[in-house]
């Protein structure tokens, strides 16, 4: 496929979703990325789908992302996503793609296909047809197409393909103003410009690390998810208030340290935690998380590093004894937030305190050892089931 072709693609997209139209718009439309927004009809949800569009498209084809949390995006992502044989044959791989997003997500919330969308594929090969049409003026349709690619990133309105939103896969400051529910929520003026540098270096590494090997590290799914539950921590009261706080490490969004700093303060374990303080100038529970390609759908593997601890349901190694970080007690509903709170909580509950004048352990839990740990419990748990103690046990 020619780079004509492909740009006749995108000139057909812009013109048939443009800005301002219902109920699907694009917010940007260049020759490395399409962004789709659709709202639906009671303006409760504004969905944002984003194409990533390789040098060596097509036979490369595109990345397709989003932030969204309604329930169906995650499958509609691994069919735009899907590189089979009929996507890869196709004419127009962009177009069936994009028929396909907005058949979908119109069928979705009970809503009428625009007719536009039967007609896209229609466009092209029309356009194609007409040969000397296309090839006598193509050039000169090319330059006015490339015009409109370059006023587009001149103009500075967020639509070019430098995002000033540090969001992987949303559009910039002005296109999220105004929303609603999750976008909302995740709104980047609630972050301070630390957050903000961090999400920008992830959403650069992942997108050039795409563009370099046509793939990037971990899966879409759960890239998409760790992305909005990074941006969920950072506006979180819990974060903002200095409860824990959130470090990547090497910026691998698959793995996390968190620090606990406080927990109940009538416990014996904020007490111990205050000593340790004093004793080893150390204020906080360093806890490890690791993340499959397989999340939301399997649980995060959450360790303690260190200081090491006696009781509070952590096993050797810091491995830590919660049936809802097993894959029988984990639901993909779950936030990490809530995870990171509920452990400190479990702490509490199992009368967790720290372990002083340990000299002859390491001063940090080793992984190997809580990973082995972990496998024993959930073998053990599976057999013989979780016990839950009486409430006037805690």
């Amino acid at each position: 496929m020619t780079q004509r072709t492909l740009k006749l693609e995108l000139k057909i997209i812009e013109q048939s979703f443009p800005r301002g139209a219902s109920p699907v718009e694009t917010l940007s439309v260049n020759s490395e990325e399409v962004t789709f927004r659709f709202i639906d009809p009671s303006n409760t949800h504004r969905i944002i789908v984003q194409c990533n569009l390789p040098p060596s498209y097509p036979s490369v084809l595109p990345l397709w992302v989003s932030e969204s949390n309604v329930p169906f995006i995650d499958s509609l992502l691994e069919e735009l996503n899907a590189s089979d044989e009929v996507s890869m044959q196709a004419s127009h791989p962009l177009l069936s793609k994009t028929r396909h997003l907005v058949s979908q997500l119109c069928l979705n919330f009970n809503m009428a296909v625009p007719s536009v969308v039967a007609e896209l594929l229609s466009m092209a090969s029309s356009e194609q047809v007409s040969g000397n049409d296309m090839q006598s003026s193509g050039e000169e349709s090319c330059e006015e197409l490339e015009e409109d690619d370059d006023d587009d990133m001149m103009e500075g309105d967020g639509d070019s393909d430098e995002f000033d939103d540090p969001g992987m896969f949303e559009g910039d400051d002005d296109q999220l103003e105004g929303d609603t529910m999750e976008e909302a929520s995740c709104s980047l003026k609630e972050l301070d410009d630390k957050s903000k540098a961090v999400l920008e270096r992830i959403r650069t590494n992942t997108r050039e690390e795409y563009l370099k090997k046509g793939s990037a590290s971990g899966s879409v799914r759960a890239s998409d998810r760790l992305m909005r539950e990074l941006k969920e921590i950072y506006s979180s009261n819990g974060y903002k208030s200095g409860v824990f706080t959130v470090e990547l490490v090497d910026d691998n969004l698959y793995n996390w340290y968190v620090k606990l700093y406080r927990v109940d303060p009538d416990s014996e374990l904020s007490k111990d935690m205050k000593k340790l303080k004093e004793v080893e100038s150390m204020d906080h529970i360093l806890l490890h998380l690791l993340f499959e390609d397989s999340f939301p759908y399997t649980p995060p593997f959450v360790r303690v590093v260190k200081p090491h601890m006696s009781n509070g349901y952590v096993l050797a190694g810091g491995a830590i004894c919660m049936e809802l970080l097993t894959p029988k007690g984990w639901s993909s509903a779950y936030t990490i937030e809530a995870v990171i709170l509920q452990i400190g909580a479990t702490f509490v509950k199992g009368k967790g305190r720290i372990v002083f004048g340990a000299s002859s352990k390491p001063s940090h839990y080793s992984l190997a050892t809580a990973q082995q740990a972990y496998k024993s419990l959930v073998k053990i748990h599976e057999k013989n089931g979780w016990y839950t103690p009486p409430k006037d046990e805690g």
